[in-house]
Parts: C-alpha cells; structure tokens; sequence
C-alpha cells in the first residue's frame, strides 16, 4: 500500500525532532515549536507518537518564573536511530591482532566464547534438549539473530538464525563461526550439534542441526 503524504511528513517531522533532541538536549514543546515551525498541538501530537515507541521521555521542569512545564529527550532507544560503524571498528581491530599473530584473534574469541557461555548457560538450561534450544533461539533473537527453533526429521532439532549482526567479521574471520558452533555445543550441553548451512559462506542462514542420537562426525 502506498505511503501517504501525510504520513511521510509525519514521519519526517518526528524524525527531525529527534535529531534536534539528539544535537541540541532536552526542550520543552514551546522550543520544539519554534525550531520547527509547528504548532504546540502538532508538537505533542509527534511527541505523544514518540513516547509511544519508547523514543523519548520527559519530566517536569521548575523555571525561574512561571509554572513548572514539561521537557523532553531521547532514551537510550532511540540511539539505534543512529548509524553505527561497530563493524568497521571490530574489523580494524582484529586485523590489527593478525598482525601481532593470529593466535591473538583466537584465543579472543575463544575468551568470548567462554563468557557468552557463563552467561547464558544459565538462561538456556532446562531438563529436555527441546527446551534447550528453544531458549537458546530466544536469547539469540533478542540479540538481533532473527533465530527460530523447529524439529527436524526424527529426533532432530533445528536452529535457524536468518541474519548475522557480524556478517562483516565472520566472512572475514571464520573465528567467529567456530567460537558460535562451540558456544551452542557448550549451553546445550552436547557435542552433537553440526552447523549445516551459513550466511558468511552464501546460505540464507545459519542453520544447525541437533541430533540427541548420534554423534556428530569429525
């Protein structure tokens, strides 16, 4: 369905509201008004919309005269609105630990590995391996993996992450792959959990099997 007019200044207006906030700090909707050229009314209507989405927050203010009013900022939410060069940072800095020798690279992820595991084997413990994975897919959908569990043939388990939020690092450095296959195999506590598809080698995902019958060849 095609994007209205309306709608696409609507989203205009409150996206340079946030860029206001985000450059200039709080303001109260007086100050909003008079930066964008709009109504009070149409300034609450926005900011009653970016509230609603967890964007902003505000609380009352006490002027030196007059009534006390309300002033708004952003949460830390909306920071996501920026853009992020996370993963070109991460990649100076691994290149830069090849340099000084690729045991280096290794043994971070190893160390990485080692503490993802101590803190989510908490979470994803449970009495079946059914109920393993399907914790760990949540924790891994929380973390930006759009992951799902389902069973396979048998007795078989599958996991499925169709996005890589370190696309960038595991092609790469295939460390990242490696250190991921172990922490699964470290929180479900079983070895028999075999990557068979992956994005950082052309898949449409990362997909794992889990077989609690037969181990997982070598």
């Amino acid at each position: 369905m095609p994007v209205s007019a309306s709608t696409q200044e609507d989203t205009s207006t409150r996206r340079e509201i946030v860029n206001i906030l985000r450059t200039v700090g709080p303001l109260t909707v007086a100050a909003l008004g008079d930066r964008l050229g709009i109504t009070h009314v149409a300034v609450r209507r926005h900011l009653t919309s970016l509230e609603r989405d967890s964007l902003l927050t505000s609380r009352q203010e006490r002027l030196p005269m007059g009534r006390p009013t309300r002033v708004y900022s952003l949460t830390e939410a909306a920071d996501e609105l920026f853009p992020k060069k996370y993963g070109a940072l991460t990649l100076e800095v691994l290149d830069f630990m090849t340099q000084a020798g690729d045991d280096l690279v290794e043994k971070f992820f190893d160390l990485r590995g080692q503490a993802m595991a101590l803190k989510y084997g908490p979470e994803v413990a449970a009495d079946t391996l059914g109920d393993r994975v399907a914790r760990l897919a949540e924790i891994q959908l929380a973390n930006g993996y759009l992951a799902e569990a389902e069973p396979g043939e048998g007795e078989t388990l599958v996991l499925k992450e169709f996005n890589c939020p370190v696309h960038q690092v595991s092609k790469r450095f295939p460390h990242a792959c490696h250190h991921e296959l172990a922490f699964f195999k470290a929180v479900l506590g079983t070895d028999n959990v075999k990557r068979v598809e992956c994005i950082a080698q052309g898949g449409s995902c990362c997909r794992y099997t889990i077989n609690p019958a037969e181990p997982v060849p070598e």
